[in-house]
């Protein structure tokens, strides 16, 4: 097997080691014993010297080496021997509830085995990628899985990774050969109808995305049923929890994302040091793609927009620059909404066709090699300005209408339109989507772009026609921070920065009372600002507020200023015209007044409000929920319809 050893070669200026790798895991005790050759590049020798890591459960068994410190070791490597084995064995704790944002995940026990870089189970160099050849002795029954194509003897990837996976258990596989990869499904039970369906959808995704962007770089593509309710995205294969993978809009929602990635982040890999481009790139060309194939692009984007609102704001912002991973929602609305919303942006500054044109060039000369947001940027052939003004500053405009005047001529009407970007600091430049509809319905829609770059800016547009009606950025093309009469409220806001005032009824039962009191500790562990009053004190005037309970005296006059179709009675909830009854269902219920916002949660047990809170953080975008109170199942989701925005003008 060494005769047989590639010769690394460098992927842009990175040295590139090569493992073949023998695996015995002992999945009854949790340890691992690991043969390990590896051919070691001469820009990863110093002095005669191989230095590496290798994690802190592990003990190296040979050759002799010397500890320069903690999990960092050195051995002799003569310039003229090409290759060292290192043998290595080790118990690993597995970790039974993967909080997969916040810690690193390892299994390696009887339900199965997870391991991948983080765990620091094979030698690593920093600034070094990796490409191998991996054998595994595993129990009866047992598959395993990991990047590239499989072989006889295992798996083998030629292509320099960032990371080396590790993967295997009582798996049933489906697979199915496709144009550019083999489609792969791995699951845990036998499910001949779930895996026909993932391995169709695996193929369609996979096509549509090498003839958008270059051919898939992988040689298959596996969905994993996960040991735990994750969603990741890993070179050449993806794991989704049980109950994920069976819900029935993962296949054209977070599904072709996780394909996506195959092309952003793990074809060309994340040169962080000045942002994390690659999940801007694929929520666009992913979600928000689908979504506009489907009619709902513009409300995707304004969902985008609401979170960024709701969860960075003026209060806890910081440069797309800064952005290395999601680990909280803040992360995730600069990172993910922010960057697609720029990425939007580029494609209508640029066009189709220039755009995917540099997209494609990008991932031709970048596969398998670190990328910067520059180097996306560049490929794309932005100027370096953009990036100054939208990647490394904070901040979003703020759009307002200052003043409007028509006047009629000879023959048409001539509009003065004047703008303003009201947020604090430097204006930023924009071009901003005007669409005029006509008094004469025969008058087709006029459609204008404003190139503001000032402040506050004055411009004239000639009209063939009298205008009925003006909209600014109507379909939420611009990254901007939204006037609250264009968002409808949101169950978000229960997660937002906004300082937040829970409040209690006096009228609550005890069982009930307990169940508000408890969640309310619990949430005072995290957050040391938040206020709880009842409701027969005086509502605060700024912030969140949150009533807890139908039977709150604050709803009086509440609902009739809100102007939403609701209704609450002693014993059922009205939406839209239908009613549901009090103790059967749980309700969640954002509502406006003025310019703050309020929730109502309202639950008749506490099984049923514990229910309502475990769900209530994946429906943040909603208006309105309800939920069976006994399942937990959701029964009605929606958002109030936006009638006034200021940035539409009625003449």
């Amino acid at each position: 097997m060494i005769l047989s050893l590639p010769v690394p070669v460098a992927a842009d200026n990175l040295p590139v080691l090569h493992h073949v790798l023998r695996v015995m895991p002992d999945v009854k005790t949790g340890s691992l014993q690991v043969e390990d050759t590896l051919t070691v590049p001469d820009t990863l020798r110093h002095d005669g010297q191989f230095a590496f890591t290798l994690g802190s459960a592990f003990s190296l068994n040979s050759p002799r080496t010397q500890t320069l410190a903690p999990n960092r070791y050195s051995i002799t490597l003569p310039p003229e021997q090409q290759a060292i084995t290192l043998t290595y064995s080790g118990k690993l704790a597995s970790t039974p509830d993967c909080a997969w944002l916040t810690q690193t995940c390892v299994l390696l026990n009887e339900r199965g085995v997870y391991l991948d870089g983080n765990s620091q189970w094979y030698p690593q160099v920093t600034d070094a990628l990796h490409t191998f050849d991996l054998q595994m002795r595993l129990p009866e029954g047992w598959v395993s899985l990991s990047q590239g194509e499989q072989t006889a003897q295992g798996w083998r990837e030629t292509h320099p990774q960032d990371s080396i996976h590790l993967i295997a258990g009582k798996f049933h596989v489906y697979q199915q050969s496709g144009k550019h990869a083999t489609a792969m499904v791995y699951l845990q039970t036998a499910d001949e109808t779930l895996a026909k369906r993932y391995l169709q959808t695996s193929q369609k995704y996979i096509d549509s995305y090498s003839a958008l962007l270059g051919d898939y770089p992988y040689a298959k593509f596996a969905t994993v049923e996960s040991f735990w309710e994750t969603g990741w995205g890993m070179p050449s294969f993806t794991l989704l929890g049980s109950r994920v993978m069976r819900l029935p809009f993962i296949l054209d929602s977070a599904f072709p994302h996780e394909i996506l990635h195959n092309w952003w982040g793990n074809g060309v890999y994340v040169d962080a040091s000045h942002g994390n481009w690659s999940e801007g790139l694929t929520a666009y060309l992913a979600d928000q793609r689908i979504k506009e194939q489907q009619g709902e692009g513009i409300e995707y984007r304004r969902a985008a927009l609401q979170k960024y609102a709701t969860f960075v704001g003026e209060q806890a912002d910081f440069p797309l620059a800064s952005f290395r991973s999601r680990h909280d929602a803040t992360t995730q609305a600069i990172g993910y909404d922010k960057s697609l919303m720029l990425f939007h942006m580029l494609r209508r500054q640029l066009g189709d066709e220039k755009l995917f044109t540099g997209l494609k060039g990008f991932y031709r000369d970048f596969r398998f090699r670190p990328a910067t947001f520059g180097d996306l940027l560049a490929a794309l052939q932005v100027d370096a300005s953009f990036q100054h003004e939208w990647l490394e500053t904070t901040g979003a405009p703020q759009l307002k209408i200052a003043s409007h005047t028509l006047k009629p001529a000879a023959s048409d009407y001539q509009l003065e339109l004047t703008l303003e970007q009201t947020q604090a600091g430097k204006a930023f430049p924009l071009d901003i989507p005007a669409r005029l509809q006509f008094t004469d319905s025969k008058q087709p829609e006029q459609r204008e772009t404003l190139h503001m770059t000032q402040a506050k800016q004055t411009f004239t547009l000639k009209l063939p026609a009298k205008p009925k009606r003006l909209a600014l950025d109507p379909d939420f093309d611009l990254f901007r921070l939204p006037d609250p009469a264009e968002l409808p409220a949101s169950i978000g806001v229960l997660y937002g920065k906004e300082t937040k005032t829970y409040v209690l009824s006096r009228k609550t039962d005890a069982a009930m009372q307990v169940a508000w009191e408890s969640w309310l500790d619990a949430l005072k562990a995290h957050d040391k600002t938040l206020r709880v009053q009842y409701d027969d004190q005086p509502l605060p005037d700024t912030g969140t507020v949150i009533l807890l309970g139908g039977d709150n005296l604050a709803l009086q006059g509440l609902l009739e200023r809100a102007k939403e179709p609701f209704r609450l009675t002693d014993a059922a909830y009205t939406l839209n015209s239908v009613n549901y009854t009090c103790g059967l269902h749980t309700l969640a219920l954002a509502l406006r007044a003025g310019q703050q916002n309020m929730v109502l949660l309202d639950a008749s047990t506490p099984d049923g409000l514990d229910r309502m809170l475990a769900k209530l953080p994946h429906y943040g975008k909603y208006s309105y929920l309800l939920f069976n109170s006994g399942t937990g199942e959701n029964v009605a989701k929606g958002q109030w319809e936006v009638q006034d925005s200021p940035l539409v003008v009625t003449f």
